[in-house]
């Protein structure tokens, strides 16, 4: 099963959501460099952070038919049209969701009009009240270090490069994460 150990950090403003990940994929004791393999990808009007198994974020980017949001509240769109359209591609691609092993499974931040949840492989999902988020094995390590650098105030090109800063912290200190890094920018309109 090849597993996507990585670090992924994301920061949310009142007008921006900025994600950032590392390139590296670990297989045992196999490591690989891909970036013709994203690990933050667009699908639709969404931006995915994927972490973990692959196979789940491969059928996410490829096989996911996300639903269109229309301005309601985000936490309900999240819970009430996202989380069974992701139920939904997950059956119709053989994927049994509810067997992962909920230690090893997978780990999503899922991005849409600026809004950032984190998303667990039992499908559960929540957002941060300060913003910040960081998955994956060096995702506690940017998280620390994003929650750290939270002001009010802060323009696009500071959390572009404390995104950054982040994901770089955790590829010294984690050896599941490496460069390059991948950073993307999603805009609230």
């Amino acid at each position: 099963m090849l597993s996507s150990m990585t670090t992924i950090s994301a920061i949310q403003t009142d007008y921006y959501a900025v994600l950032c990940a590392d390139s590296q994929i670990t297989e045992d004791n196999l490591i690989s460099t891909s970036t013709s393999t994203p690990k933050i990808v667009e699908v639709g009007k969404f931006l995915i952070g994927i972490s973990g198994d692959i196979r789940p974020g491969d059928i996410l980017t490829y096989n996911w038919k996300p639903p269109i949001y229309r301005g309601e509240n985000p936490v309900t769109y999240m819970g009430a049209k996202v989380i069974p359209s992701i139920i939904t591609a997950f059956n119709d691609n053989n994927y049994e969701w509810n067997k992962v092993d909920k230690d090893g499974g997978f780990d999503y931040l899922f991005a849409f009009n600026g809004n950032i949840f984190r998303v667990a492989c039992d499908l559960s999902f929540f957002q941060t009240d300060h913003g910040t988020y960081g998955i994956g094995s060096g995702g506690q390590l940017a998280l620390g270090y994003l929650y750290s650098i939270r002001k009010s105030n802060m323009e696009l090109d500071y959390l572009k490069r404390h995104a950054r800063r982040a994901v770089e912290i955790a590829s010294v200190l984690d050896s599941n994460t490496g460069k390059p890094i991948q950073l993307v920018v999603q805009e609230r309109v």
